[in-house]
């Protein structure tokens, strides 16, 4: 980079200009929901794990930082940040992770401490590594950083005391910092109302550390169970296997999942490679569409891919976007929005930001209103993102009706009379909401546009190559 030119991750804030054109290929990260999942199956799996693509973010470090926490080694590597470790998180490159699998020692682990930062996935995955995949007897405490704090897990930490595991919350109850002495979980657990899919994928992935058969019964409804998909892909190349069959119930909110889990889990002879994320994807193709709708294309993630947030292409469509060019191997966008859409975000909460500013383009054009619902669980992320998303929203002179998990977005006032700029509340997302916004409405800028390295560490120059103009103070 030329020192003479500002870094976005170190500005006070940033934003694009109006004038931007972001299209063609677009780089992107590695999925950091696949990456963590990969990193926790291949800490408590049998044998050398061959792993490539990983993202160098702070996500994904956090994960790394956890798995060794847990006894997981790079081979050759003797501290966290060491050039052998780090290469694992080297955008294309490989490295190895031995794993530390829960039996074949029978005397308890020394006292571990995992820092899973401020990612609620590596919190909940390792936390149940902790209390169900290491010898009986071993304890470890998970402590959170920043926002993490402030979340609760009270299905899981509630589902863990079931099992026999040791739960001692530091402070309030069923949040992190917390201490867990580990059990062996027996054959079955009980996970009733998750809150999160990331709960179920937890329990999971313990049971599947272990040999042999098990159960996982999920009562309630699971909130974006796409991401349980995720999961069991991976526990699958890992050589696990996972049957799902519905729980039913006359009672209404009584139904659920069984889930049957047999492993143990091994390191395949393989490498795996981490597909791009499509999170990310999400932002880049809604870029191209918001700044004068040129076609974008993400490579290394495609319609194929179990990552729910592919259903973008369906979601711009719904705005007016073409996205012929998709396949199985790449998502591809053109055009600009001309129509506001009503979409359910359930299953996919993490695009709501984008399409919020998807909606609100179509608004400031006078293209029609737009509503997004199924946003429950944004209240408990990073932020409040439907507060924060609120807020951004009626800042532009939008007209915005928030509900306890909807937001509706219609044409308003004449918008801000000079530079806006938005308060993401540290939650990445919201960064990215911000930076969409800034491609079409003059002005917008961005506080806190480091908070991408959550995420996206690259995020502001790989745009920025793509044909976006970057702008600051």
């Amino acid at each position: 980079m030329n020192p003479d030119r500002t870094d976005p991750l170190q500005a006070h804030s940033a934003g694009f200009t109006a004038d931007s054109s972001v299209s063609g290929p677009v780089r992107v990260p590695g999925s950091k929901s696949a990456a963590q999942r990969l990193l926790a199956a291949a800490a408590v799996a049998r044998g050398k794990t061959r792993l490539e693509g990983l993202p160098g973010s702070a996500d994904v470090v956090g994960a790394l930082r956890c798995a060794r926490a847990l006894g997981a080694r790079v081979p050759g590597a003797r501290r966290g940040d060491d050039p052998l470790a780090a290469a694992l998180l080297l955008g294309g490159a490989a490295g190895d992770l031995e794993g530390c699998p829960p039996v074949g020692q029978e005397a308890p682990r020394p006292w571990a401490r995992l820092e899973p930062g401020e990612s609620g996935t590596c919190a909940r995955l390792f936390t149940a590594l902790a209390a169900l995949a290491r010898p009986e007897g071993s304890g470890a405490e998970v402590v959170p950083a920043g926002t993490l704090a402030g979340r609760v897990s009270g299905p899981l930490f509630e589902a863990l005391r079931r099992a026999g595991a040791g739960v001692e919350p530091a402070g309030e109850p069923d949040r992190w910092p917390a201490s867990f002495t580990a059990v062996d979980p027996g054959g079955a657990l009980e996970l009733s109302r998750p809150i999160s899919s990331q709960e179920v994928s937890a329990l999971l992935l313990a049971l599947a550390a272990r040999p042999g058969e098990r159960q996982l019964r999920v009562l309630g409804s699971t909130p974006s169970r796409g991401y349980v998909d995720v999961t069991i892909g991976v526990l699958g190349a890992f050589g696990g296997s996972v049957r799902c069959e519905p729980l039913a119930s006359d009672a209404p909110g009584e139904g659920g999942a069984l889930y049957t889990v047999r492993g143990p889990l091994t390191a395949p002879r393989e490498a795996l490679a981490c597909e791009r994320d499509a999170s990310a994807a999400a932002v880049a193709l809604a870029a191209g569409a918001l700044s004068q709708g040129r076609p974008t294309v993400v490579e290394g993630v495609g319609l194929g891919s179990l990552q729910p947030d592919v259903a973008i292409t369906r979601c711009l469509e719904a705005f007016g976007c073409t996205v012929d060019g998709s396949d199985a191997l790449r998502l591809m966008v053109s055009g600009a929005p001309t129509r506001g859409a009503e979409v359910d975000c359930g299953p996919f909460p993490d695009l709501a930001p984008v399409l919020a500013a998807v909606a609100a383009f179509c608004a400031r054009r006078g293209l029609g209103g737009s509503k997004l619902t199924g946003l429950e669980t944004l209240r408990g992320k990073e932020s409040d993102r439907v507060a924060v998303l609120a807020r951004g929203l009626g800042a532009l002179g939008l007209s915005v009706e928030e509900g306890p998990a909807q937001l509706a977005i219609r044409p308003g006032s004449a918008g801000p009379a000079g530079p806006l700029v938005l308060d993401p509340a540290g939650d990445h997302r919201m960064v990215f909401f911000a930076a969409l916004l800034s491609l079409f409405e003059p002005g917008v800028r961005c506080l806190e546009p480091g908070c991408v390295q959550k995420s996206w560490p690259g995020f502001w120059r790989d745009l920025e190559v793509a044909g976006g103009r970057l702008s600051f103070p």
